[in-house]
C-alpha cells in the first residue's frame, strides 16, 4: 500500500499530545486550541504514563474523550494522528493482548550453556556417557527446543560437526560425546518477560504491574491487538477516518519488550521452519546452528547485530521479514481499508527496510542522541533523518520524525532550532514535536521531559519557530529535493561517518538505497570515502544539479529544490559562514528568502550562477523566485552601514507570565507573600526572589529611531526574546546574536517592548541559567542598502 493510495495529510509540524493525568473535556479542548493558535498543522493523541484510572485506556470514557478531541480538531482545522498504544512500544494494547490469551506474550530464544570435558579410556574410547538435565530456572512454560554440542578448539566452539543431542523424558540429555572438550548449548523457547510502559503511573518500567509485551510475530496476537485498539478507534471515530484523522502512529514495536530476559533473541513458534526455507535446508540443520546466535553477544537489544554474517544474518533477515508481514502488514492493511496512512517509526534508527514499510516513513531522535557536533554525522542515530526521508522518497510520501523528546528541561530554543534544521535539511517534512503534557504534576514533569507547551517558560516564543518549520516543510513538500546520489547500504544498517560526512560537507545531497534504483550516481561505502568534488563533477557531466562553494563550507547543507525552484541553505555549524556558491539553477526573479522572518531581500547573481552567501549559526536562507515584496538591503550578516550605535536606557521590566508560584521557590519564605520585583537590565537570577523563577518578563522603554539606525541589538539575553514596537510584534530572537530589524517608523518617539523568557530548568532543576534582558540594548545602523 503506497502513500498515494491513502488519504494525504498536511505536511509541517504536528504536536505530540500526552494525556497523562485525570482529564475532562475542558482540559482536552483547551490544549488543542492552544496548539492550533501556535500554528501546528496537526496533533498526535497519545495516552501516556500518568493517565488516571478514572479515564482508563480504551474505556468508554477514554474513547469519548478521543471523540471530543477529534471533533474539536475538525473545527480547528487540525489533522489528527491516532497513537496505537498506551505509552510505548506498540503492539500490546496496554497488556490487554496478553490478558486475553497468555499465549500471546512475546517469546524468545535463550541459551543455557555447559562446558563438558570427555576423558578417553586407555584405548582412546570415550568414557561411559553421562547425563545433563538443563533447566531455565523455574519456568514451567519454557520449551526445550534443541540441545547442540560443539567441539571446542583453542577455547572457541566450532560450528563444523555440531551435533543435535537426543533429549529423553523428562528433559534429560544423553552426553554421548567423543573424547575432548565440548560446549553444549540448550536452546529454550520461552516468554521473553518483556514489558511495555503502560498508561498508568503504576505501570512504568520496573513495576510488577508493567503491561506484558505481546508476540508481534504471531498473527493471532497481532489480530487481537488490532481488534482491541484500531477497531475501537474506528467504532468511535468512523466518520472522521480519512478526513480529520489522517494516520495511525505505531511506535518502535520491540519484539522482546523492555526489560526482557538476558541474552534473549526474538522468536515465535515455527520460526525455525522459515529459516530452513530461507537457507534451503531442513529444520534439524537450523536447530544445529542456533547456538551461533550468541557467539557474538555484543549485539543491539532485541536482535542480531546487523553487521553479522552467516546464520546470524539469515536469522535476522527472517525475523525482519516476518515482522514486516505479520505486524506491519496487518496494520497497513487495516489503515488502507479505513483510508488513512500508517506512520510512526521502527525500533532502530538505521533500519531502512522497516522504515519503508510505513505509508509515511518515520524515525525519531530522543535522549540527546543527536546534538551539534560529532553526533550530527556519526553513529546509527545520525542516520535517522536520512533513513526516514530516503524511505519516503522511494514511496513518494512525506517523511515523518519524532523530535525533541526527552532532551531535558535544559533544552533551549537555540538547540531546538538546530535539531529541527538538522531534520529539515535531510528531507523531513512532518516533524512531530515531542511533547505537550496535559500535566506536570509530581513526577510527570520528569517523564520524557521537557513539555514544549504551556508548562515551559518558552511557550510564548514557540509559535515563530513552528511557523518557520511549517514554511520550510511546505516549500520542500511542494518541490521535493533533488537527490541524484544514492549511498548503498544493507537494509537495516545505514552507514554514518566517512561517506556521509564527505558528501554532506561537500554539499552533495543523497539518499540511502539498498539497490541504487532511481539514482544517477551510486556511492558504495565499501569503496572507501568518496571525493565530493569528483562526485559533483560526475553530476555535472550527467546534467544533474550540483552545488559548489568557494571557499569550502563544510557546515553548510545545500538542498536543491525540484522543479528548478531554487536552493535552500541551512547552517549546521557554530561559526558564521561566508562563501561564494554556484547554484545549479537560478530561479526566475530570484531573491533571498529568510523563512524564519518571512522576509525577502535582493540577490545579485553572477553570469556563472554564483552568489555570495553569508549565514550565521541557526540561520536558513533560500534562493527562490520572488513571491512577495522585497526589502531593500542585504540579508542578515551583510556588511554594516556606517554610524555609531545608540544605547537605549530607561528600561522597566514587569512580570508577564510565570510557570511557578513565587512563594514556592523561595529558599526562606517570609510571612508575607513574595512579590514580583520590577526590574531593570541585568540577570534576574541575581535577585533573591527570582533565583529559581521561570517565566516571562516584559521590558519597556521609549526610543526615537533615525533613518539609518533600524536594528535593535538586545545584547545578552537569558533565554528567548520577542520585540514589539507600539504594541506590534516586529521580530523574534531565539538565539544569539539577539538582533531584530525594525520596520520603517514614523519620526518621533515610539514605545519599545521586549518579552524575555528564561530557561524552565531554573525552576524544574535549579539550573541557575542567566535570565532576562541583560543587555546592553543598542539601536544601530542596519545593513548597507
Amino acid at each position: 500500500m503506497h502513500a498515494h493510495d491513502v488519504v494525504s495529510g498536511p505536511v509541517g509540524p504536528y504536536a505530540f499530545v500526552f494525556w497523562n493525568d485525570d482529564l475532562d473535556d475542558a482540559a482536552v479542548v483547551d490544549r488543542l486550541r492552544e496548539l492550533a493558535g501556535a500554528g501546528f498543522v496537526g496533533v498526535t493523541l497519545s495516552a501516556r504514563v500518568g493517565l488516571s484510572r478514572r479515564v482508563g485506556y480504551l474505556t468508554d470514557e477514554y474513547l469519548r474523550l478521543v471523540r471530543v478531541a477529534v471533533d474539536e480538531c475538525a473545527r480547528l482545522g487540525l489533522a489528527v494522528m491516532l497513537y496505537d498504544e498506551a505509552s510505548y512500544p506498540s503492539g500490546s494494547a496496554n497488556g490487554a493482548v496478553v490478558a486475553r490469551d497468555p499465549g500471546h506474550a512475546a517469546r524468545c530464544l535463550v541459551p543455557v550453556v555447559r562446558d563438558v570435558v570427555v576423558p578417553g579410556n586407555d584405548d582412546g574410547a570415550a568414557a561411559v556417557p553421562g547425563y545433563w538435565r538443563p533447566a531455565l530456572g523455574r519456568d514451567l512454560d519454557a520449551r526445550l527446543l534443541a540441545v547442540v554440542a560443539r567441539r571446542v578448539h583453542d577455547g572457541v566452539p566450532a560450528d563444523d560437526g555440531a551435533r543435535l543431542l537426543p533429549v529423553r523424558a523428562p528433559g534429560v540429555v544423553l552426553l554421548d560425546l567423543a573424547p575432548g572438550t565440548w560446549q553444549v548449548t540448550a536452546v529454550y523457547d520461552a516468554a521473553s518477560g518483556g514489558t511495555i510502559r503502560g498508561a498508568h503511573a503504576e505501570e512504568d518500567d520496573g513495576s510488577a504491574l508493567a503491561p506484558p509485551a505481546a508476540d508481534l510475530l504471531d498473527p493471532a496476537a497481532v489480530a487481537a491487538f488490532v481488534e482491541l485498539t484500531h477497531d475501537a478507534y474506528a467504532a468511535a471515530l468512523d466518520d472522521h477516518l480519512g478526513s480529520t484523522v489522517v494516520a495511525m502512529f505505531t511506535d518502535e514495536p520491540f519484539l522482546l519488550g523492555r526489560g526482557h530476559r538476558p541474552h534473549a533473541r526474538p522468536y515465535t513458534r515455527g520460526l525455525e521452519d522459515e529459516a530452513a526455507s530461507a537457507l534451503g535446508t531442513d529444520r534439524d540443520d537450523v536447530l544445529r546452528r542456533l547456538p551461533t546466535l550468541w557467539d557474538d553477544d555484543g549485539t543491539r537489544p532485541g536482535g542480531t547485530d546487523p553487521a553479522a554474517s552467516g546464520f546470524a544474518r539469515t536469522w535476522a533477515d527472517v525475523v525482519r521479514d516476518r515482522l514486516a508481514r505479520v505486524y506491519y502488514g496487518a496494520l497497513a492493511a487495516w489503515c488502507a481499508r479505513h483510508g488513512i496512512a500508517l506512520t510512526g517509526h521502527p525500533a532502530e534508527p538505521d533500519d531502512l527496510a522497516t522504515t519503508g514499510l510505513l505509508d509515511w516513513p518515520g524515525q525519531d531522535t530522543v535522549w540527546r542522541w543527536v546534538l551539534p557536533g560529532p553526533t550530527a554525522l556519526e553513529g546509527p542515530e545520525s542516520t535517522a533523518a536520512k533513513v526516514a526521508a530516503s524511505a519516503a522518497r522511494r514511496r513518494g510520501a512525506p517523511a515523518l520524525t519524532e523530535v525533541l523528546g526527552a532532551y531535558g528541561w535544559r533544552l533551549d530554543l537555540d538547540e531546538a532550532r538546530w535539531l529541527l534544521d538538522w531534520y529539515l535539511s535531510r528531507g523531513v517534512t512532518v516533524p512531530v514535536f515531542h511533547a505537550f503534557f496535559a500535566s506536570v504534576r509530581g513526577g510527570r514533569a520528569f517523564e520524557s521531559e521537557p513539555d514544549l507547551g504551556v508548562h515551559n517558560s518558552w511557550w510564548p516564543h514557540l509559535p515563530p519557530l513552528v511557523a518557520y518549520v511549517r514554511r520550510v516543510a511546505e516549500l520542500m513538500a511542494a518541490h521535493p529535493p533533488v537527490w541524484s546520489v544514492g549511498v548503498l547500504c544493507p537494509p537495516d544498517a545505514a552507514p554514518s561517518g566517512g561517506v556521509v560526512r564527505a558528501l554532506l560537507q561537500g554539499q552533495v545531497d543523497f539518499g540511502y538505497t539498498v539497490d541504487g534504483a532511481g539514482y544517477d550516481v551510486v556511492v558504495d561505502p565499501a569503496d572507501g570515502v568518496p571525493d565530493a568534488a569528483a562526485v559533483r563533477h560526475r553530476l555535472e557531466e550527467l546534467g544533474r544539479p550540483a552545488v559548489n562553494c568557494v571557499p569550502a563550507a563544510p557546515d553548510l547543507r545545500a538542498v536543491v529544490l525540484g522543479d528548478d525552484r531554487g536552493t535552500v541553505f541551512f547552517h549546521e555549524g557554530e561559526e558564521p559562514v561566508a562563501t561564494r556558491v554556484r547554484v545549479p539553477h537560478v530561479p526566475a526573479e530570484p531573491c533571498w528568502w529568510d523563512p524564519f522572518t518571512d522576509r525577502r531581500h535582493p540577490v545579485s547573481v553572477a553570469s556563472d550562477g554564483r552568489v555570495d552567501l553569508r549565514l550565521r549559526p541557526r540561520q536558513t536562507l533560500a534562493l527562490v523566485t520572488r513571491s512577495g515584496p522585497v526589502e531593500d538591503g542585504h540579508p542578515p550578516d551583510g556588511p554594516r552601514a556606517g554610524g555609531d550605535p545608540v544605547e537605549l536606557s530607561g528600561w522597566t521590566g514587569v512580570l508577564e507570565r510565570a510557570i511557578c508560584d513565587l512563594d514556592e521557590i523561595q529558599d526562606a519564605p517570609g510571612d508575607a507573600a513574595a512579590e514580583a520585583p520590577v526590574l531593570g537590565l541585568g540577570d534576574w537570577t541575581q535577585h533573591p526572589v527570582l533565583r529559581r523563577f521561570a517565566g516571562t518578563y516584559r521590558y519597556a522603554t521609549t526610543f526615537t529611531p533615525t533613518a539609518a539606525a533600524r536594528t535593535i541589538d538586545l545584547g545578552d539575553v537569558g533565554g528567548a526574546a520577542t520585540v514589539l514596537v507600539d504594541g506590534v510584534v516586529v521580530g523574534h530572537a531565539l538565539s544569539a546574536p539577539y538582533e531584530v530589524d525594525l520596520p520603517v517608523l514614523d519620526a518621533g518617539e515610539h514605545r519599545l517592548e521586549v518579552l524575555v523568557s528564561n530557561s524552565a530548568a531554573n525552576y524544574y532543576e535549579g539550573a541557575g541559567s542567566p535570565s532576562g534582558l541583560i543587555g546592553p540594548v543598542t539601536l544601530r545602523p542596519r545593513h548597507h542598502r
